[in-house]
This record gives structure tokens, sequence and C-alpha cells, in this order.
């Protein structure tokens, strides 16, 4: 399977189930929010022409670096305000560098407060991956909030059941 595909899977899992919504958000910084956040796809799919609202988000760095986050969501909280999720999508044949994983957290600082991005006030970073890509990837998975597992989401997408879960 290709990258495109379980960023697809995983994209329209956030849009089509509250169950993974919730999930995704309690296991974070947005914890607090996970009954209460709203996905913001609608004003994603009207801030730019894409054929996904979630995919191609596309920044210039002040250094001149470019780079895009896989899957980029944005929830608003009536409380809480924006904060936005950037989520990099690694298969199990994926290669992932310290400079490409020390980036995401740059590119979401950058993109913070600003009307291009939904004008987010805070992020996470997550890196998606099968678990044993988590665990032979460790330096970079540090450069991360936090990773998630195919094997986990597999819960709520039915895409990633090709990963079973150890010990099931």
């Amino acid at each position: 399977m290709r990258e495109a595909e379980f960023d697809h899977a995983f994209a329209a899992g956030l849009e089509g189930s509250p169950d993974l919504r919730v999930w995704l958000l309690a296991g974070g910084r947005f914890a607090r929010y996970a009954l209460t956040a709203r996905l913001m796809r609608e004003e994603q799919a009207a801030a730019r022409k894409a054929a996904h609202w979630w995919r191609h988000w596309w920044c210039t760095m002040p250094d001149g670096s470019q780079g895009e986050t896989d899957i980029f969501a944005v929830f608003e909280d009536p409380v809480g305000g924006r904060f936005a999720i950037h989520v990099e999508n690694k298969p199990p044949h994926g290669v992932l560098g310290f400079a490409q994983a020390a980036a995401y957290r740059r590119r979401a600082a950058f993109k913070a407060n600003d009307s291009r991005w939904l004008d987010y006030r805070d992020f996470e970073t997550i890196l998606l991956a099968p678990a044993a890509f988590l665990e032979a990837n460790g330096e970079c998975l540090r450069q991360f909030d936090r990773g998630i597992s195919y094997e986990e989401v597999a819960a709520f997408v039915p895409l990633f059941t090709m990963f079973p879960k150890e010990g099931a």
C-alpha cells in the first residue's frame, strides 16, 4: 500500500468517526477538549483550492526551506479556541530522517497564529506509523509530541487492520 492511501483513510476517519477524533485528542495535549472540539473540515476546505481538505498544506519557512504536513487538521473548542494536529505518516517501507522529523515542530510553530492556516493558537505533532517503525526510529519519534501506531488506529479505521496488534 502507498502512503497516500493510509493518509486518506486516516483523514476520512477523522472526518467520519467521532470515536477516532475523541480517541486521538484524548491521548494527547488536547485531552481536555476531546469531547467538545469540532473538526474544522469545511473551513479547511474553503481556505484553499485542493482536492482534499487535509492534504498538501505546504509552507515556506523564513530560511527558505519548504515542507508540508501529511495530515493537517484544525479543531475548534468553544472554550479552548483553535488548535491543530500535524501528522507525519510513515508506512512500513517509509524512511524518516532526523531533519524531516525535527522540521515538523518548527513548521507547526511557524504556521500558528496565521490566518492562512486557520489561525490556530496551539498544536500537537504526531508520528503515525506501524509500531515496529516507531520502535526502530526512536530518535526521530522524540522530535514529535507523540507517536501513534497503525495497530492502535486499526480499532477505528479498517484499512489499518492489516497491521494486527502484537499478541492479538
